[in-house]
């Protein structure tokens, strides 16, 4: 009986050591400069750290992206699968944090914490409303999920949702939102498919075995 207890012990610490409680969140993209095409992000969150994969099909492409930042080494990590133009063998890129730029520089941003609640998915949220210079975001934003996810906006620039986070340091998901220009035209927005805690690995937030760095391939 106390070799059973032993073994069981020993089982539980293994797998805390090597799982992290996470969420796990699928959302249907839409852009408004990407007319016909089908767009689903997956985020895969933790305490430190996320993984985001972005599947992406038009009449002309289906694949899957998938982006890691990498805080420690100041990179974000990036490969693909599926019919991907030019990617040939299962190969990452590095790319530097100083290379990252966003593709709207937006100034004027105010954060406002509304107080109003609803269950989203299941998972209760705040409503949160963004403005800026060009834009007004309203997003729903965990609130039993305090994740700092709001650290990985060095590494996705072009997110209002991020961005916002960031400007408070405000804990949470955003699951989902919708940003308009001043018009009242929508810009984008974020559907939620589902979303979940999960018990997270090492394997699930990294760069899957099989695949080479394209630095060491002199690509």
């Amino acid at each position: 009986m106390k070799k059973i207890l032993s073994i069981v012990f020993i089982i539980a610490v293994s797998t805390n050591l090597f799982a992290t409680q996470g969420l796990v969140v699928t959302q249907k993209y839409t852009d408004a400069s990407a007319k016909g095409a089908t767009i689903q992000v997956t985020w895969y969150v933790t305490a430190d750290q996320c993984k985001m994969k972005m599947s992406y099909a038009d009449d002309k492409l289906n694949s899957n992206t998938y982006f890691i930042p990498d805080v420690a080494a100041s990179k974000l990590l990036t490969y693909s699968d599926g019919q991907v133009p030019g990617a040939t063998g299962n190969r990452y890129f590095s790319v530097p944090l100083q290379s990252i730029k966003p593709a709207i520089n937006v100034s004027r941003v105010s954060v406002t914490q509304t107080g109003e609640t609803k269950p989203v998915g299941g998972i209760l949220c705040q409503k949160v409303i963004v403005k800026t210079n060009i834009s007004v975001t309203e997003m729903w934003v965990t609130q039993n999920f305090k994740a700092d996810f709001y650290k990985f906006f060095p590494f996705f620039q072009n997110s209002f949702e991020l961005m916002a986070l960031n400007q408070e340091s405000l804990q949470g998901v955003p699951l989902e939102s919708v940003t308009k220009d001043l018009g009242g035209k929508v810009i984008s927005s974020y559907q939620l498919v589902s979303a979940s805690e999960s018990d997270l690995t090492s394997a699930d937030l990294s760069v899957p075995a099989g695949y080479q760095s394209a630095d060491d391939t002199g690509k």
